[in-house]
């Protein structure tokens, strides 16, 4: 929940937080795309993570655009 861009010396992190109960084993899939693109990409080093965060530099990097992210337990 309350997933958020956090942007800092030019990296953009997506970071969320969990719940305090959630289950040993959870793990968590990141998905991305550019504000008036139809589908949902995968962020591929961030598939099957278990930390509340994931870099997305490099597919957010155009600053004149915007971009939506969604993750997945």
């Amino acid at each position: 929940k309350h997933a958020a861009f956090s942007s800092t010396n030019f990296e953009n992190i997506l970071t969320w937080e969990t719940e305090a109960d959630i289950p040993p084993g959870t793990v968590f899939d990141v998905q991305y795309k550019q504000y008036g693109e139809k589908s949902w990409l995968n962020k591929h080093e961030c598939q099957s993570i278990t930390q509340p965060f994931c870099n997305l530099t490099r597919e957010t990097e155009n600053f004149t655009e915007l971009y939506y992210a969604r993750v997945r337990a």
